[in-house]
C-alpha cells in the first residue's frame, strides 16, 4: 500500500481507504449483514486499507458502531475518520455529537473529525471553535471538512489558521468538477482531498466507453475499477475511499496501487472521460419536495448564500420522456430548490446529465 501525508501534518495515511456509506443499513439494522460488514472492514484493514471513513448520519450512527467493532482489537493501527451532521454544527451540539461518536466507535479519540456539510444558519466560527475545543481536549486529533466549495474552504482555513487538513468531496470519472478549482487549491495549500464515490457508486460499469478502460486494464492485468482508483490517486493531494461489499472488491481496492499508469494512459483517460456541466433551465427539470423541510441545510438558508454570490456543486439529472419536462432530478434536491428560491423557475442551474 502507498501512503501520503495527511494535509500539512506528519501523519501518513494509506492512499486507498475504506468508505462506509450504507454500511449498517440506511434505516434498519440486520445482524447478519452487520457481521458481514465487520468482516469486510477487518479484511480491508489486514490488506493495508487502515483509513476508515464513517459518519454519524450513516445508518443513524450504526455504521460507527460497526466500525467500532471492526477496530476493537487493532485501534492503534487504524486511522478513524467520522463526520458531524450539519444540524449539529452549533458549539454545544457539535461537542455532544463528537462524544456520541466516540461512544459508538468505542474509542477515546477520533483521528479526523469532519464537517459533513456546511450549514449557512450556523456561523462557521462557532463550529470551528468547538473543533478547537475538541482538539485541545484530545478527543479529536485533526479537523477536516466535506462538500465545501472553494470559497467555503478558503474561509474555514483562514479562520482555523491553516489547520483544516482535508476536504472530502465527490471525485470520479463522471464528476471531475473539483479539477477546476478545489483540487488546485488543495494541492497548493497542502490540504488532502478525500475522494468519496471514487467508482461512481458502480455506475462506471454503465459508461459508454467502458471498453476503453477495460482495454487499458488488460494491459496491466488489472480491472477497470483499479485503473480508475490508480488514475484518481495519481493526483498528489488525493486519496480515495471506495466501499467494498465482497471479498473480491476488497482485494481489488487494496491492490490498485501496486502499478503505475504510463503518462500516455493517464492523458488518454483525461481526454476521454469528461462529462461537461450543462446549464439547464430549472422549469425543464422535474423535482419533488418530499421531505425538503426536514433536510439540513435548509434550502432557504442556502438561497441567501446564492444571492450573496455562493456557488453550488452541480445537481444530477437524467433525461425523461414527459410532456412537461425534459429532465428529472436525480441528486441535489436542496441545491435545486435553493436556487429555485433565489433565482426563480426561469433561471438555469448547472447539472451533470446521467
Amino acid at each position: 500500500m502507498n501512503y501520503k501525508h495527511l494535509g500539512n501534518t506528519k501523519i501518513k495515511v494509506p492512499v486507498i481507504g475504506q468508505g462506509t456509506m450504507g454500511i449498517g443499513g440506511y434505516f434498519t439494522k440486520d445482524a447478519t449483514r452487520d457481521d458481514f460488514y465487520v468482516r469486510m472492514l477487518r479484511k480491508g484493514i489486514e490488506s493495508g486499507m487502515t483509513f476508515i471513513d464513517t459518519a454519524e448520519a450513516y445508518g443513524q450512527g450504526h455504521s460507527e458502531e460497526l466500525v467500532g467493532k471492526a477496530i476493537k482489537n487493532c485501534r492503534k493501527k487504524v486511522f478513524v475518520a467520522t463526520k458531524v451532521s450539519p444540524e449539529n454544527l452549533s458549539y454545544d451540539s457539535l461537542i455532544k455529537a463528537a462524544e456520541d461518536s466516540l461512544r459508538r466507535l468505542q474509542t477515546d479519540y477520533i483521528d479526523l473529525y469532519q464537517i459533513h456539510w456546511s450549514n449557512p444558519a450556523i456561523p462557521i466560527e462557532e463550529t470551528l471553535g468547538a473543533m478547537e475545543r475538541l482538539i485541545d481536549d484530545g478527543k479529536i486529533r485533526h479537523a477536516g471538512v466535506c462538500n465545501f466549495s472553494l470559497d467555503e474552504l478558503k474561509s474555514a482555513n483562514a479562520i482555523f489558521k491553516d489547520k483544516i487538513v482535508s476536504n472530502q468531496v465527490e471525485y470520479n470519472l463522471f464528476d471531475r468538477t473539483i479539477e477546476e478549482d478545489i483540487l488546485p487549491y488543495c494541492e497548493k495549500e497542502n490540504i488532502t482531498v478525500i475522494a468519496y464515490s471514487p467508482l461512481d457508486k458502480g455506475n462506471f460499469m454503465n459508461y459508454g466507453r467502458l471498453w476503453m478502460l477495460e482495454k487499458i486494464a488488460k494491459e496491466y492485468d488489472k480491472t477497470a475499477s483499479q485503473i480508475i482508483l490508480n488514475w484518481l490517486t495519481s493526483k498528489s493531494p488525493v486519496i480515495a475511499i471506495p466501499k467494498a461489499t465482497c471479498d473480491i472488491h476488497v482485494e481489488e481496492n487494496a491492490s490498485s496501487m501496486d502499478f503505475n499508469l504510463t503518462h500516455e494512459d493517464m492523458e488518454f483517460i483525461n481526454r476521454t472521460f469528461w462529462h461537461p456541466r450543462n446549464n439547464i433551465q430549472m422549469n425543464l427539470i422535474k423535482a419533488d419536495k418530499t421531505d425538503l423541510d426536514n433536510l439540513v441545510p435548509k434550502a432557504e438558508d442556502m438561497a441567501k448564500n446564492i444571492l450573496s454570490g455562493a456557488t453550488l456543486k452541480p445537481v444530477r439529472v437524467k433525461k425523461i420522456q414527459d410532456p412537461d419536462y425534459d429532465y428529472e432530478l436525480v441528486e441535489g434536491k436542496v441545491r435545486y430548490w435553493a436556487r429555485f428560491i433565489a433565482m426563480g423557475a426561469n433561471a438555469t442551474i448547472e447539472a451533470l446529465i446521467r
